[in-house]
């Protein structure tokens, strides 16, 4: 058998959950198991089920560990619990909560975990994860207090066959501007046909602004200043508003874009790459639903916003339970544990070991494959203060634009000034 053979024998196993047992060290002890609390978010669809099968996996293969999951949001709710005496003893949080539940000493400092007897080597880490997975870890001053969970790709495409092929559109749109020619093909097709459907979204809006080699953000400001007023971002909020204009893209909220999708009567939907079971539920099997790789813009490259929640140790229970719980952390954020999330969720891999895991899968699935771009023009939004206050103004005056309701040069100026007052701390959210 040859060695991507091999591979993709043992990785069909991980994915059904059959053999990754024999590809995990299991602890074994006479004593009672020590028991540890986790919460995650995710409550429902496949990644409730994906947690749901690795907590059990776990229990299985390491008896000296017993993991009890409640399916707990603890970005929201952590803090509270800990100050009643009630936290997890781990748990999965949005990255912007980190900071206050660091300061108010709810959660561990990861680098005695990291650095100590049963942690990671420099090398583990750096074919662990990607050196943006990494860094965004990492507060400002360098203090960790996360260990990567999940990472999803904020800008993917996926298309409708049927339409794509109606339309003549034989080669997939690899760039925005092929995209652009693509959409107007397929709005051609009839009134009610649309060639895409989109709920606005800054992430993505920033994606393409960086394609087009505009800034989002003010060189020798790391990521605390906006700086939108350039020609990037001309380019792009022009395009954007462009498509809604002439009625190539329909402006939806929520999840409205995936049941229009659904219809088939729209070419293409921007989403996350987590949205994609949704997506193709949405779809029912009506018509083939292929995904595209992160467009590159008139830069010659893509851009891709990472984003995702992460692990946090609680400063609960006893010594005991506190190893415990990096031994679960460190095991839900190793390579084949992360393989066998993404394949059922279609988060990242999180890093070059992962990767080389899921390339057959790739191969196999290639809608799934294009959630994946190169790392290196992988990005996160920062962990300033007011950040996410920010992003909802600035998200605001976008919608506005892409309405034709204020300039394109009018919505930048007032994106600059509107996100830096809450970033300065002028304004607060």
């Amino acid at each position: 058998m040859t060695q991507s053979r091999h591979t993709y024998a043992m990785y069909s196993k991980i994915k059904n959950l059959s053999a990754l047992a024999v590809l995990t060290l299991a602890a074994s002890s006479a004593a009672a198991p020590v028991q540890i609390s986790y919460w995650a978010g995710h409550g429902s669809g496949a990644l409730h089920k994906a947690v749901l099968a690795e907590v059990a996996l776990f229990n299985r293969t390491h008896p000296a560990i017993h993991v009890t999951f409640r399916a707990i949001g603890a970005s929201k709710r952590g803090l509270a619990a800990f100050e009643a005496g009630q936290a997890p003893n781990l748990a999965m949080v949005s990255s912007y909560v980190v900071p206050q539940l660091a300061q108010a000493g709810a959660i561990l400092n990861l680098r005695p975990f990291v650095h100590g007897a049963d942690g990671l080597t420099p090398a583990q880490i750096a074919q662990r994860y990607y050196p943006a997975v990494w860094r965004d870890m990492h507060t400002s001053s360098g203090q960790l207090y996360q260990m990567p969970l999940e990472k999803k790709a904020l800008m993917v495409v996926y298309y409708n066959a049927s339409l794509f092929k109606r339309a003549g559109i034989h080669h997939l749109p690899a760039s925005w501007s092929q995209v652009s020619a693509d959409l107007a093909k397929i709005s051609a097709l009839g009134h009610q046909i649309h060639g895409a459907a989109w709920t606005p979204a800054l992430r993505q809006f920033f994606d393409i602004v960086r394609a087009d080699g505009g800034r989002v953000f003010a060189p020798g400001h790391p990521r605390r200043r906006f700086d939108l007023v350039n020609a990037g971002a001309r380019q792009a909020l022009t395009m954007l508003r462009g498509w809604v204009k002439s009625g190539e893209v329909i402006l939806t909220s929520g999840y409205q874009y995936q049941l229009d999708f659904g219809t088939g009567n729209v070419g293409m939907l921007f989403d996350a790459s987590a949205g994609y079971t949704y997506d193709k539920g949405s779809v029912g099997g009506k018509f083939y639903m292929g995904g595209l790789p992160d467009p590159v813009g008139s830069s010659g490259f893509s851009s891709q916003e990472i984003n995702g929640a992460s692990l946090v140790l609680f400063g609960t229970g006893s010594l005991a339970q506190k190893q415990a719980a990096w031994t679960f952390m460190k095991w839900l954020s190793s390579p084949k544990v992360n393989a066998y999330w993404n394949a059922h969720t279609n988060y990242l891999p999180l890093g070059p070991a992962v990767y080389q895991l899921m390339r057959p899968f790739y191969r196999a699935h290639p809608a799934w494959a294009a959630s994946f771009s190169d790392p290196a023009q992988w990005w996160y939004k920062p962990r300033t203060a007011n950040y996410v206050a920010a992003r909802n103004a600035l998200q605001a005056i976008l919608l506005e634009a892409l309405r034709g309701q204020i300039g394109v040069g009018a919505a930048l100026r007032q994106m600059n000034q509107t996100g830096n007052a809450y970033l300065s701390g002028k304004l607060r959210g």
